[in-house]
């Protein structure tokens, strides 16, 4: 009795096994035999047969070197398996096609695999061809073990490698991608200094725990022949948030005949860095003219309204004093009238809120002009409405007032 029940049994699994089998025989030739919508549905189905779908997989790739678009999915089908057989099916695949989207394929799926692909990866990186196709899946995975492998292609001829490359080392925080991003600095490509410069910037602690200032070397790019590289050195600059690097921004941006962009972006960069230098150094940027009959020019234009904007990044109260006091030393030093960059003023002391503009705002209310005279308004709002109505009834009262400010308060009153 009891041998009838083992055999019972062991029957059982044995025709569970076959229908396994036949259910997944059954899906392999839909997907082998399919349309494209067709083959779709079935992928999704083969990973739920587990890794015994991987030989059979293997053998669709073997048996159809000419089908692109099965060899396509059988592909995606086997990066979604953690087994060292997908990996080297992945790895063959990717030698042997001649088809750009096969291979790219197959390297993102032995990306999406990850740590297990490293070892299987790491002899194409000696194939010019292949190793186009391999870095950019090494740049998907997040281990550590990559590092030595794109370390060993940063000088390769291929610029699309080694800007990626260089891209991907800048994401850990690893002592050995040091020497590389410095020789990334020196590239003779701009696109490959430019992602040198950002990777730095992110990771300066690696080049100071080794002695070495990140600041110092990246400021000599803010005189590269690319401008492009000048502006990514600039930002990077105002990333670090150094005194050293602001003294850098300022210097160059000083210089005779500086590109207005690399200016504005130098400008951007002081703001990020929000110190006291740095308020400084943009009050010392604000664009001046020889003489009180000339006016800004449109480059003049958008330097002060930059500087104006940097000025009021900073939310910590001791740098919102010192942007303050620069922006009235900015208001009262244009070389004539603005009416735009008087509205402009007038909003970021509003946005600043510290009351020492009060008198500053009073005193545009005396532009006869109303877009100038409502911005001062709103700001008297923004900072102090109880104590601003108070001086503008005050004011109203006072016989000895202009008239163009008398005119001012009574509107602003009437707003109130």
């Amino acid at each position: 009795m009891l041998i009838c029940i083992c055999n019972l049994g062991e029957n059982r699994i044995g025709n569970h096994l076959q229908t396994v089998v036949n259910d997944l025989v059954s899906v392999l030739s839909e997907l082998e035999q399919g349309d494209f919508q067709s083959r779709w549905e079935t992928a999704k189905q083969i990973p739920n047969f587990g890794e015994s779908a991987i030989a059979s997989l293997i053998d669709l790739l073997h048996k159809t070197p000419t089908d692109l678009e099965l060899q396509w999915f059988v592909a995606r089908i086997l990066g979604q398996f953690d087994h060292a057989d997908a990996v080297i099916a992945l790895v063959h695949l990717l030698q042997s096609t001649d088809d750009d989207d096969i291979a790219e394929i197959a390297a993102q799926m032995l990306a999406q695999i990850g740590p297990q692909a490293v070892d299987a990866l790491a002899p194409l990186l000696q194939d010019p061809q292949s190793r186009t196709l391999v870095v950019p899946a090494l740049a998907q995975m997040q281990d550590a073990a990559i590092v030595p492998l794109l370390l060993s292609v940063v000088t390769d001829a291929d610029v699309t490698v080694r800007i990626t490359a260089i891209e991907t080392l800048g994401r850990f925080h690893d002592p050995r991608i040091v020497p590389a991003l410095r020789q990334g600095l020196i590239d003779l490509n701009a696109k490959v200094r430019r992602v040198a410069i950002m990777s730095m910037s992110y990771r300066s602690q690696l080049f100071t725990e080794q002695g070495q200032d990140p600041v110092a070397l990246i400021a000599p790019l803010l005189n590269d022949l690319d401008l492009q590289v000048c502006q990514t050195a600039a930002l990077a600059l105002g990333r670090l948030a150094t005194d050293a690097a602001a003294q850098a921004l300022q210097t160059v941006a000083s210089a005779d005949l500086v590109p207005v962009p690399l200016k504005l972006t130098i400008v951007q960069a002081l703001g990020q860095i929000g110190n006291h230098q740095s308020v400084q150094f943009l009050q010392k940027l604000w664009p001046h003219t020889t003489s009180s009959f000339q006016v800004f020019d449109d480059a003049d234009q958008m330097v002060a309204e930059a500087i104006i904007k940097a000025l009021t990044l900073n939310r910590q109260t001791a740098i919102q004093v010192a942007s303050v006091q620069a922006l009235i030393h900015c208001l009262h030093h244009q070389p004539s009238p603005d009416l735009t960059l008087n509205k402009t003023i007038a909003s970021a002391l509003g946005q600043l809120g510290d009351t020492e503009a009060i008198p500053d705002l009073i005193r545009l209310l005396g532009i006869p002009d109303m877009g100038v005279r409502l911005h001062a308004i709103a700001a008297l709002k923004q900072i102090a409405p109880e104590l601003s109505y108070i001086r503008l009834q005050a004011l109203s009262e006072d016989d000895t007032v202009v008239e163009d400010v008398r005119e001012g308060v009574a509107i602003a009153l009437r707003e109130w």
